[in-house]
């Protein structure tokens, strides 16, 4: 590398130039913000690397003395960014007219969109509903989909009248409509779920903590 220290000195005047170099060291010995300086030289020396800090040094001594000016920067454009490219399935439908996925989504009724599971835990208005026990729980490995749908089975009634059930460890709770509660119980009587007899009953009182399913 071309020592810019000695390049400067044919282009600036040597006593120019030590003067200049007097008046750093003497403001470095009492600088008049240390904080200031203190700040840009641990900057300086993160970004420098060892070996070139000398250069660095020389290099903004000739942009001080407007013997050297920053190169501009090339400005980078963007990258280009290309439309996707519609696949087959896609283009037909558009030149068919038929409404695209989302439309179809979107136009949809909610029960023909959400899953099994999700459409059956509709919670339903707690001023029309009561609460069961139901004689099973996380240990005899119950779910509450099987719960609705053999309730369903046994009563007649929809999954969408059937509320959440609520699942604890040994039993669980399920809502369902106060006025067919009465059916539920006579009609679950007897009925058996994963090899284990169920019984479902008026609850007493409902448990504060449980995994709402």
């Amino acid at each position: 590398m071309p020592d810019n220290s000695d390049a400067a000195a044919s282009r600036f005047n040597e006593k120019a130039l030590k003067a200049f170099l007097d008046g750093l060291l003497d403001e470095l010995r009492h600088p008049q913000d240390p904080k200031l300086l203190e700040d840009v030289r641990r900057a300086f020396r993160r970004k420098v690397p060892f070996h070139l800090r000398s250069y660095a040094a020389a290099l903004m001594i000739l942009r001080a003395a407007g013997l050297s000016r920053a190169k501009p920067q090339q400005k980078t454009s963007p990258p280009k960014t290309y439309p996707q490219k519609a696949s087959r399935e896609q283009g037909k439908g558009l030149s068919m007219g038929t409404p695209s996925a989302a439309e179809s989504i979107k136009g949809a009724p909610s029960s023909a969109i959400s899953s099994g599971p999700l459409s059956s835990m509709k919670e339903l208005p707690s001023q029309e509903t009561v609460s069961l026990f139901v004689s099973m729980g996380k240990r005899h490995h119950l779910r509450p989909q099987d719960l609705r749908n053999k309730i369903a089975e046994r009563t007649g009634l929809s999954l969408d009248a059937i509320g959440r059930v609520h699942l604890l460890e040994k039993y669980s709770f399920v809502e369902v409509p106060a006025e067919e509660a009465q059916k539920v119980i006579t009609a679950m009587n007897g009925a058996e779920l994963n090899g284990h007899a169920l019984e479902i009953k008026p609850a007493k009182k409902r448990a504060k903590t449980s995994s709402k399913g």
